[in-house]
This record gives C-alpha cells, structure tokens and sequence, in this order.
C-alpha cells in the first residue's frame, strides 16, 4: 500500500481503465459519445481536484451521472464515482447521500458483513481523509477494521494498515491518546510481516510515532523511531516523504539546542531541490514570536550559510521598540533553512527575507 506517497497515481490509473472500456465490448454512436463526455469528465475531476475545487465537483457531479447511465448505477464503478462526488460536497448530509449510496452498491455486489467490503470501506475512509472529513473517515475505517479483524485474524497485516490509517488521522487531529494506541497496534502487528507493503506500513508507523513525541514535546524520544524510518525512506532522498522526515528530526534536534546535528538533515534536503537564482528560500525549521501581537507586518533581511543557518539579519522594517527588535532579531537566528546547492556545492545564499506576521 502506497497511501504516504500520494494518489495522484491511483486515479490515473481507474481513469485507464475506464478508458480501457472505449476497446472492451462493441458501442454506438450515441453510447461512443457518452463515454467521451464521461473520460473528459474524469479527467477534469482529476486535474481540477487541488487546483480549482469548484470546477473538479461540478466534473465530479458529471462523471457520476453519466457512469451511472454508462455502466449501470449498481456496478462498482458507480460507487467509485459516487465517492468521488461526496468527497468534493462541502455539506455533511449531502456527503453521506452519496457514500450510503455507494456502501448499498457495493453490499449489493459483495454481501453485507463480507470480507470483500474492507476494501470499499477502505477507500471511502482514505477518499474522506483526503478531503479532511476527519468523523466520517475514521467511521468507515472503524468498520473495515471490524470485518477486518472478524474474516481475516486480529493479526493480520490488514488489521496493521488499518490501525496505522486510523493512527495517522487521530494524529492530524491532535487526539493524541487515541493516535498512540493505534499507532502502537499497527507497529506490533505489521511488525510480524515480511511483505513490501508491511515494511513500508511499518516505516511510515515509526515516522508518526516519532511525530507523535513531537507533538508531546517529547523531543529527545522522538529521535530514535525517526532515525529507524529514515533508513528506509532515504532510498528515496526526493521524496516528500523523506523531506518530512528529516523536517521532523531537524525539529527535534533544534528544540533540543544539538543544531550541529540537525545540519545534515538541512543539507540532505538543499540537495535534492533544485532552486531558481533568486527564488527567496523557506524555513524548515522555525519558531513563532511568542507572547507578541504584531500590528504591521515585519521583513527582515539575512543571509543563509552553506549549512542553513541564518547570519547578517537586518530588520528591514521601521521598529522603535528596542525590546522588540532584539526579539525579532534573535527569533531570526533560530531558523534553519536547507541551503542552496549549486554545481555538487552548498553556498551561501544573500539578500533572503521573511515576513513576521
């Protein structure tokens, strides 16, 4: 299971294999017609889903309409595509029509109570997490754990993916008890499989549980499952994964005053980003003006070093407030940023800026 990585791959991948139907059984004209109104629908949805919502659910909306008239509204593919609409419907009622409609289809394709729900169920608790919908994305993952753990052994690697899924989301949304104890279940249970996706649902438990202690402020804890899944991940050193990764140990290791520490994981990032000459960089590590409530924006002015530390600020702002300044100035320097990496070197990068707020 690849959820960390992203998705953009998984709905390429069901948008071939609609497409795939143009080939698959005899059409007319009319039904041809459809089902390229249909492709150029998904497609929208697809393209449109971050970059534009409103455009992705009116697509969305047209997509499910004419599968429904193309592949028959009890086929798989209608329930698919009914997730799809839900996901993009700002109203909780409104969502829930579409996905009892899809959970009707699929009970009706696979028996209600079967082991061929957990993967429906699955996608609708991944599809509503991915729009943030947090009560009903830990509904429908509750319930594919439930058929999980009755058709396939409470040790299963399943029951491990879904105990992780249900991890990561009580961790998003700061219910941290509840985060640790499905954190800790998936890490036992996928800790006994050998298989690719249990190793890779294994990494990905030691990198939460790592952000977990971060979350607690548990800085020096977090260390140790951070470094075990960065072995791993760092197969992959571009990845947004990785990034994270080192971005979470960078944290633990700054607000445990070791900076010389956090420097390799500044320069494991500024490798792997190719950067224009002037683009300003940004923080991977900063802190926030405490206790201060800022009227006017202040920019101040720096350099950052070939290790990503920050030198030479200066406030560019108008600030009377002395106390204030020596507060803007000092905050500044506790920044990290991964440097500038030219020509197989790190360097020095001048004339950068960041705006307090």
């Amino acid at each position: 299971m690849t959820y960390f990585f992203g998705h953009r791959a998984e709905w390429h991948l069901f948008a071939n294999f609609f497409l795939g139907l143009t080939i698959s059984f005899p059409l007319c004209a009319q039904t041809t017609l459809d089902l390229d109104e249909f492709n150029a629908a998904y497609f929208q949805y697809g393209e449109m889903k971050q970059a534009n919502p409103e455009v992705a659910k009116e697509a969305a909306r047209r997509a499910y309409e004419l599968g429904k008239e193309l592949f028959g509204a009890e086929t798989e593919r209608s329930a698919m595509l009914a997730i799809n609409y839900a996901t993009m419907l700002e109203n909780e009622s409104d969502t829930r029509i579409y996905l009892d409609e899809a959970v009707t289809t699929y009970q009706s394709i696979f028996g209600f109570g079967s082991e061929e729900m957990i993967d429906p169920l699955m996608r609708l608790g991944r599809a509503l997490g991915d729009q943030s919908q947090w009560d009903l994305s830990e509904e429908y993952y509750n319930r594919a754990l439930e058929l999980s753990r009755l058709h396939l052994g409470l040790g299963s690697d399943k029951v491990g993916v879904i105990e992780l899924e249900l991890g990561a989301l009580k961790l998003r949304v700061g219910a941290l008890d509840r985060a640790w104890a499905h954190l800790q279940e998936a890490k036992k249970v996928l800790s006994t499989h050998t298989d690719l996706a249990s190793r890779s649902g294994l990494n990905r438990a030691n990198l939460l549980i790592g952000e977990y202690h971060l979350a607690r402020q548990d800085f020096r804890r977090a260390i140790s499952p951070l470094l075990t899944s960065l072995k791993e991940f760092n197969r992959y050193p571009s990845a947004d994964i990785t990034v994270r990764n080192h971005i979470a140990l960078i944290k633990a290791y700054e607000n445990l005053q070791e900076s010389e520490r956090a420097t390799p994981h500044c320069l494991a990032i500024g490798s792997t980003r190719r950067l224009i000459v002037d683009e300003n960089l940004r923080p991977v590590f900063k802190v926030p003006l405490y206790d201060i409530n800022l009227e006017n924006t202040i920019r101040v002015n720096f350099t950052v070093n070939a290790e990503g530390y920050v030198t030479d600020p200066h406030i560019f702002s108008d600030i009377e407030d002395e106390a204030l300044r020596k507060t803007v100035t000092n905050t500044i320097l506790s920044f990290r940023f991964a440097p500038r990496f030219v020509e197989g070197n790190f360097v020095d990068s001048p004339d950068q800026y960041y705006d307090f707020r």
